[in-house]
Parts: C-alpha cells; sequence; structure tokens
C-alpha cells in the first residue's frame, strides 16, 4: 500500500471512529425517543398549516381581519397520570399582530390561572386538568385588540388516594391521643359517596374527619380517650383510603409509653391529741401508687418531720404513726410527710417524650397536731356573704370567703361543699376563700357550705342560693366532656354489622314502619332487587359525652344482601367484625392493591408505577431493542469501512503492479 493509500485509511478509521461516537450518543440518549417526537411533529405542522380551522372574522372598514386558533381545539386532550398538560399554542392573524397574549381560567374551580400572558404564536402552554377556557388576544399595528375562546378539556385516568402518616407514633400513659395526618386525592373524589377512610378498630384508637386543607387534601384525625395504665403499650393500627375504584392503605405501630407516678396519701389534715382521756394518735396512711402499690407494699419510703420542734414521732415503713402524748407535749406541732416510690422498673427509650424519666417521685404534704388538756371549739369569725340566702343567675360567678379561729392556736381546715357534695378543701391559713358557678340550665333551690375543724372539733355556716336558669348557648368548638353547654359531640362508630335481609326482618319484627321503607328506598335508588335488599346497623358513641344526640351519624343502612358474606363472594360487604374497603379486600379480607405493596397489580406499568399510580416508571429502551440498532449500525459501518479498505488495497496493488509493468517495458525499450 503506498503512502496515499495509508492515509485514506487513516481519514476513514478517524471518520468512523467519529460516526461511532455520535451514534452512541444518540442512541443510548435516555431522551432519544424524544428526539424523534420532535423531528415528527413537523409533518402535524404542515398538515395543520394547510388546513384552515376555526376561525373567528371581524370585518372593519377597510379589509376582513381574521383570528386563528389552530391549537388548541374545542376537544377532549388526554394525559397519563403524572404529564405535564402542555399543548401547542398554535395561533395566526391575517393583520399584523404586534403583541400576542392569553388567559386561561380553570372552570372546574371557577380560578384564573394565567392572566394576559405575553406569548410567540406556536409555542406551547401548560394547561389544567379538566375544563379550560383560553382566551387569546392580538393587538393591531395601527391600534386595537382582537380576541378569540376555544373551550377544551384535559382527561387524566383516575389514581389512588394516598396516605400521609408516620408508620411510629409514640403517645404518653395518662394523655388522649390526637394525631393528626392527611390523605390526599389529586381526582379530588371526596365529594364521591363512596370515599372512605377507616381503621381497623380495637375499640382504643379511632379516625375522624377533622378539616378541608385544599382541593386534593383532607386532614383526619387518629384520636383515642385517655389512655391509661391498661393500654400501656404497643398497637399496630391499619388505616384505609378508597375513592370506590382505588386504595391506599398504611400499618401504623402506636406506642404507648410508660410513665410514673407520684404517690397519692390520703389528706391528714389537723389533729388534735389531749393528754387526758384518749391520749393516743394512731394512724397508719392510705396511699396508692399505680406502679408500686399502696403502703404496706415496702416499695415506698415514708419521711416525716418536724417544722417546729424535735421529732415527737416517726413513721414506719408501712406508713404508721403512733403516739402517746402527755403535759410535757402541750402545743402545736406543724409537720410534713413526704412519700417516695421506687420508679419504673423497665423505662422506655422514648420516654423523654412525656417530659420525665422514670426516676422515682416523691409527694410531700403538711398537716398539724395540737397537744392540749382542754380542747376548745373552732369558730368561724366573719364570713362573705353576710345574707344567708341569696339569688343567682345560674352563669354568675359566686364568690365565698371565711376567717376561722381557734383558742387552742390550732389553724383549722376548712372543706367547701355544694349541695352536700365535697368541692375543695383548704389548710394552712385562717382565711380561706371559694368561688362557684353552677352554669346554664341549672335553677331552683341549692346550698353552698363551709366546715371548718381542728380534727375533733366543727364550726360550720351555710349560705341558700335560689338560682335563675340561663340557657346554653349552642355548640361551641372545642369542647370537652361532661353535658352542658359549650360541649363538641365527637362520635365514633364501630363496623358495620353483618347485612341483614330486608324482607325476612320485616316479616320477623326486626324491621318495621319507617325504617322499613327507606331501607326499600334506598336499594331501590343502588337498582338491587328484593331479594338483595338488606340492612346493616353500628353502634356510634360521643367521646365527649355531651348528652345529645344532634350530629349523631346515621345507625342504620341500606346494604346488598348476601348469603353468606366473604372475601370471595364479589360483593363489598361486612363479615368477621369488619369491614371490607373494596370489593373482596380491605378490612377481614387482605389489603387492597395500592402503589405502594410492592407488588406489580391494578394494571400497573411497573412494580408501583405507571398505570393509575401517581409516578410515572422509569423510561429505558429494551436491551434488545438498544442491540439491535445499535450493533447493526455499527456492523453495516464496519463492513462498509473493511470492504473500502479491502479494495484500496487491491487497487494499489493493482497499481503497484502496472508501474513494475510499465517500469520493465521502459526498461526493454532502452535495452532495445
Amino acid at each position: 500500500m503506498g503512502r496515499r493509500g495509508r492515509n485514506v485509511v487513516v481519514i476513514l478509521l478517524v471518520a468512523f471512529i467519529f460516526l461511532n461516537l455520535c451514534l452512541s450518543v444518540i442512541l443510548m440518549w435516555p431522551e432519544a425517543s424524544s428526539l424523534t417526537g420532535r423531528f415528527a411533529g413537523w409533518e402535524d405542522f404542515i398538515v395543520k398549516a394547510m388546513t384552515s380551522l376555526a376561525r373567528v372574522t371581524i370585518i372593519i372598514p377597510g379589509g376582513v381581519w381574521e383570528i386563528i386558533i389552530d391549537c388548541p381545539q374545542n376537544a377532549t386532550y388526554n394525559f397519563s397520570i403524572g404529564d405535564m398538560y402542555t399543548l401547542g399554542l398554535n395561533v395566526s392573524a391575517s393583520f399584523d399582530a404586534t403583541l400576542w397574549r392569553y388567559t386561561l381560567t380553570d372552570l372546574r374551580h371557577n380560578q384564573v390561572v394565567y392572566d394576559s400572558v405575553a406569548f410567540t404564536p406556536n409555542s406551547t402552554f401548560d394547561a389544567v386538568r379538566w375544563s379550560n377556557f383560553l382566551s387569546v388576544y392580538a393587538d393591531y399595528a395601527g391600534g386595537g385588540t382582537f380576541g378569540r375562546n376555544v373551550t377544551f378539556f384535559v382527561y387524566v385516568p383516575n389514581s389512588p388516594p394516598y396516605i400521609t402518616i408516620p408508620l411510629q407514633i409514640y403517645t404518653c400513659e395518662d394523655s388522649a391521643l390526637h394525631y393528626y395526618f392527611n390523605v390526599s386525592d389529586n381526582d379530588e373524589d371526596f365529594s364521591n359517596s363512596s370515599f372512605e377512610v377507616n381503621n381497623n378498630p380495637k375499640d382504643i384508637f379511632h379516625v375522624t374527619f377533622s378539616s378541608v386543607i385544599n382541593d386534593t387534601t383532607r386532614r383526619w384525625e387518629l384520636f383515642s380517650a385517655k389512655l391509661d395504665k391498661r393500654f400501656v403499650g404497643n398497637y399496630s393500627q391499619t388505616i384505609e383510603a378508597s375513592d370506590g375504584q382505588y386504595s391506599d392503605y398504611k400499618q401504623v405501630n402506636i406506642s404507648v409509653i410508660e410513665i410514673n407516678h407520684e404517690p397519692v396519701a390520703e389528706n391528714i389534715g389537723v389533729r388534735t391529741v389531749w393528754t387526758t382521756g384518749e391520749n393516743v394518735f394512731y394512724m397508719q396512711v392510705s396511699v396508692s401508687d399505680v406502679e408500686d402499690g399502696g403502703q404496706s407494699s415496702g416499695n415506698l419510703i415514708f419521711n416525716l418531720t418536724f417544722i417546729n420542734s424535735e421529732n415527737l414521732f416517726n413513721i414506719s415503713n408501712t406508713g404508721v404513726m403512733n403516739f402517746t402524748a402527755d403535759e410535757g407535749n402541750i402545743g402545736v406541732y406543724n409537720i410534713s410527710l413526704c412519700i417516695r416510690d421506687r420508679g419504673l422498673q423497665n423505662v422506655h427509650p422514648n420516654i423523654s417524650l412525656c417530659s420525665q424519666d422514670g426516676s422515682s417521685l416523691t409527694a410531700c404534704q403538711n398537716f398539724s397536731i395540737t397537744v392540749t388538756n382542754e380542747n376548745r371549739n373552732p369558730t368561724i369569725l366573719s364570713y362573705y356573704p353576710l345574707n344567708l340566702v341569696l339569688s343567682a343567675n345560674g352563669n354568675d360567678n359566686l364568690y365565698f370567703n371565711l376567717t376561722k379561729y381557734d383558742a387552742d392556736w390550732t389553724i383549722p381546715d376548712a372543706y367547701w361543699y355544694v349541695d352536700g357534695s365535697f368541692k375543695e378543701y383548704d389548710s394552712g391559713s385562717s382565711f380561706d376563700e371559694f368561688r362557684h358557678s353552677f352554669g346554664c340550665g341549672i335553677s331552683g333551690a341549692h346550698s353552698v357550705k363551709a366546715e371548718i375543724t381542728d380534727g375533733l372539733l366543727n364550726d360550720s355556716i351555710e349560705w341558700s342560693i335560689n338560682v335563675t336558669r340561663v340557657s346554653c348557648p349552642a355548640a361551641l368548638p372545642g369542647g370537652g366532656g361532661g353535658g352542658g353547654g359549650g360541649c363538641t359531640e365527637k362520635w365514633v362508630c364501630a363496623n358495620w354489622n353483618v347485612c341483614q335481609n330486608a324482607e325476612k326482618s320485616r316479616v320477623s319484627g326486626l324491621l318495621a314502619g319507617g325504617d322499613y321503607r327507606d331501607i326499600k328506598e334506598g336499594c331501590k335508588n343502588n337498582y338491587w332487587a328484593d331479594e338483595a335488599c338488606g340492612f346493616q346497623t353500628r353502634n356510634c358513641f360521643d367521646v365527649n359525652n355531651c348528652n345529645r344526640t344532634i350530629n349523631r351519624p346515621f345507625l342504620v343502612q341500606e346494604c346488598y344482601y348476601s348469603e353468606d358474606p366473604s372475601c370471595k363472594d364479589g360483593v363489598k360487604n361486612c363479615h368477621d367484625n369488619s369491614c371490607e374497603l373494596l370489593v373482596d379486600c380491605g378490612g377481614p379480607c387482605s389489603f387492597c392493591p395500592t402503589c405502594s405493596d410492592g407488588i406489580m397489580n391494578q394494571d400497573e406499568e411497573g412494580v408501583d408505577c405507571g398505570g393509575p399510580c401517581p409516578w410515572k416508571c422509569k423510561v429505558e429502551m429494551p436491551l434488545l431493542k438498544k442491540i439491535n440498532w445499535y450493533y447493526l449500525i455499527h456492523l453495516i459501518i464496519l463492513v462498509g469501512i473493511i470492504l473500502l479498505v479491502i479494495l484500496i488495497i487491491l487497487l494499489s496493488r493493482i497499481l503497484s503492479i502496472r508501474r513494475k509493468i510499465k517500469g520493465k517495458g521502459d526498461e526493454y525499450g532502452k535495452k532495445k
């Protein structure tokens, strides 16, 4: 091969490498398919440019002017879930337009999405889901503005709702769980009567609707009543949501963290001991401790301190005080009693969430003992109101006080009662106060009584009050338990019971009158045959105990009756103490398919992606397709290069032979 041939081979090899790199980039680029789409779009553009579509003709002096909207048209445009709703904005005008603008209105929500946005013809814009109203405006160079409107629809298939809630929730003993979580649905199906949010009940935790966040999101509440020692532990709670076609579920672990409680001892109050007669003070303090038991458990430590003197006596490890008084002990002794428990034996690692560390707790109280050889009655010196017969409205805040005295220098205790029911205990002061309101809806004769004592002798005073009824206001937001005004109902319902046949129940007398007619009407509206017409009941209760049923949910509803309900009967029904979420799934059955279950189901294009799921699957060119195109093109180029090289080599050899022959001929001619 000569120098020229070698140069040609080098150039061809360089060209082969360059083409190989270019083809590799194009064929292996993830968005290669979109390039094809962009070039293919020119074909549509040419067709559209040759077709005169819906026009608005404006006739003015001097000519006929037109605004033409080729895209979008008054039509339905289909998109997949997760797509941007991008459409071409192909417009033209028969006059010299200096400025183009458009306004897009979301008709479903009656909102202006884009207002007077400047654009260049034959560009794109992003529509919204459902009904769109597009207004296009063009300014004429000589002055004036012309417009054209079009209404079109963007269709997207239904997608599942999804629940946003952590899979681990902590709450503390002695508190009520109130955890708010969101349920979202991009299709805004919340108004659909088939939309449900349920949890598998354990008579502990419940789910109820809370508030509207926006068009696609609702807030729900996972809550409980007060959780005492019985409920300490871990609970697996399943929460399900369905729009009637698709569903989502979350299995939440709820941990009720145990806390330590301080000991609770009975109130000792003031005590009086005579030096003669029964001169013995004996008492075992009654104590209760949720974790460590009572005074005789041996788990509590008692400590007795005399504040103003040396200790007259001590207290045993079971809370017993035993003292015999004599003349040398006359006086008033102020004493502090403290009781300490052991603390928790098994401390939860997250107990700090409950504002404690589980260590031992101490409870203290002060009391006094008067040792005297002649006990005298305590006396109420003064009181307020001075009038012992009063009239008041039910919602009045009544105020009472008294001043007390004891000749033995004891400070008497005071006990306050309303209608004979104990309300308040005061100790350690000669002046005591008490406030009380009877509340709305209360009327008639009532009483408030104050009683003072030195532990042996007493004095008392009582007021008679005629209460005038005041009407209670309507239910107020944020109310708590108890009846009366300001209480907000918070209803919790158990699952619906098994569906019963309506006709058989009427014959047996279980269903009669208006209930029977309502059930039959409901079955008729659902197009259920008479033999499939049934009804089911449930129990509901108000956790706030407002003692009214204004907002109580329905306790009876129609249902599709089947003889033997199960997870395989093709009917959405209730059985086994729970209710199915969709047909034969959820509740007592296996979980319904979701976009987070790690299974390729419900027409998904991949595992938990594509199809009805709100996110697309990762687009990858099939390996076979990559191999076919990639290697086929490379093979063609390589074969072409090889053939070209062979051809060049052959040509070079031919030329070389010809030169040799020519050279020998020249030599032969010279010799001759």
